[in-house]
């Protein structure tokens, strides 16, 4: 069954309580991600100091966590086209919280190793989820500033996290800051009650009752029901059959697949190396470890700031547009953070630097969403994101190689800015986001011309 004819329903609805519920929850999903991610990075100095860790293993510890996402993405990321995007996300709250907060526990690098693993497996888990899920629920003309409006939240996430290592840290040790990301899992009863189903799963499953409930908040100018909607879409029964993973290579959609793949992976490696090690470069840069923090602050803000600003223009310019603009922004900001700057022009570049990673893997995210099909749309994102994590895994142990090979700034911030021309190759090359969705079935998708 195919159910593109979701996304034609919620088309023409405006946003209501209902579509800012769904975008409040799933944005509280990615705060927590970003805090969980960014920490380490916030804390490496103090942890390498108090372990005596060596810079490669240092960076090792920071890909575990990248590595258990990718893993995540694969399974748990893709699972809930089969298994439902909200029973997916509440076991990935449930695993990523207990694993951030035994990292308070650990007493050597091998137990954080697996900590940081398991918390990136609950997280890759989730993410791909929470954005097929808003994209679900997002009427098309705000679909681009919704889902980009909650990715930003991973940014906010990340300057809490800075933040807490500034100040947290020297009172009450880094292992105050991963009880701190223990917290998450207050919020389970929370998202328990509120957070709904994706009515696409609902519908493949004859779940009626359940989607007719939904669909009277979600769309409440729809006059048909649920019943009648699965009815529209019955005649697509192949596609539901044949696997949704051969699906992201089927219609003429494997090449643009792989250059999706790529540009998530470019964008991960810029986003995920920076933030781990730029503490770390700007003290080698003779900047002291509270300013280095406050840098990490300033590029998280940047990434906020960025997170909206791409989600507006995508929806004015197109997605692909967007984000060929950040990514050369991203790779120019980069390379002139390795040379000395004076105050204002560093922070902006900073800034910018947050602005075209962080805050462009939202934009990444939104539209890979919207390139394919309601029915695989998890699939896509979270095959996407796990091919990305190759990227997220390298970019750490990348920094740890250069770090401890003792290379000049300026080359180490060269090498995290090349990335960005790859991706923006990358996008140049692929067709317009619901180019392959059948013509009966065509997804509302942000134009990209």
């Amino acid at each position: 069954m195919n159910m593109n004819i979701v996304d034609n329903v919620v088309d023409d609805t405006r946003v209501n309580s209902f579509h800012l519920m769904i975008m409040f929850w799933c944005s509280m999903l990615m705060l927590f991600d970003g805090y969980d991610l960014v920490i380490y990075g916030s804390v490496l100095p103090e942890l390498m100091a108090d372990w005596k860790l060596p810079a490669v293993t240092a960076g090792v510890i920071g890909s575990s966590a990248l590595f258990g996402m990718m893993i995540g993405a694969l399974s748990l990321g893709s699972s809930s086209d089969r298994f439902g995007r909200r029973r997916v996300i509440l076991t990935c709250l449930v695993v990523f919280s207990v694993a951030a907060l035994a990292n308070g526990f650990c007493e050597n690098s091998t137990q954080f190793v697996v900590c940081r693993f398991f918390t990136g497996v609950g997280l890759g888990g989730m993410v791909p989820n929470i954005v097929a899920l808003m994209t679900e629920m997002s009427p098309k003309r705000k679909r681009n500033i919704m889902v980009t409006v909650m990715l930003s939240c991973f940014s906010v996430g990340g300057v809490i996290a800075a933040v807490m290592g500034k100040v947290v840290t020297p009172t009450f040790g880094w292992r105050a800051n991963f009880l701190i990301a223990g917290l998450s899992l207050l919020t389970f009863p929370l998202l328990f009650r509120w957070l709904p189903e994706s009515i696409t799963f609902l519908l493949s499953n004859q779940r009626y009752v359940e989607a007719d409930r939904i669909l009277r908040k979600l769309a409440p100018s729809y006059a048909g029901s649920a019943n009648s909607l699965a009815a529209l879409s019955r005649g697509a029964a192949y596609e539901h059959k044949r696997s949704r993973a051969a699906q992201l290579f089927a219609e003429g959609r494997a090449q643009d697949t792989i250059l999706i793949w790529i540009a998530f992976g470019m964008c991960m490696l810029m986003v995920y190396g920076l933030n781990t090690w730029l503490p770390k470069l700007m003290t080698a840069s003779g900047y002291s470890i509270g300013s280095s923090l406050t840098f990490l602050i300033t590029l998280n803000v940047g990434a906020v700031l960025g997170g909206l600003v791409s989600g507006w223009l995508a929806d004015r310019w197109g997605g692909k547009r967007t984000l060929i603009l950040f990514f050369l922004v991203a790779t120019v900001s980069i390379d002139l953070l390795g040379y000395k700057q004076n105050l204002a022009i560093l922070n902006l570049l900073l800034m910018l630097a947050g602005a075209t990673t962080i805050g462009t893997l939202c934009i990444v995210h939104a539209f890979a969403a919207q390139f394919y099909p309601a029915n695989i749309r998890s699939t896509g994102v979270g095959w996407a994101a796990a091919a990305g994590r190759f990227g997220a895994v390298a970019g750490p142990a990348l920094g740890g190689y250069l770090v401890s090979q003792k290379f000049p700034v300026t080359f180490n911030f060269l090498v995290f800015a090349v990335p960005g021309v790859v991706a923006a190759i990358a996008i140049v090359l692929t067709s317009r986001p619901g180019k392959h969705v059948p013509v009966n079935a065509k997804v509302a998708t942000v134009s990209a011309e």
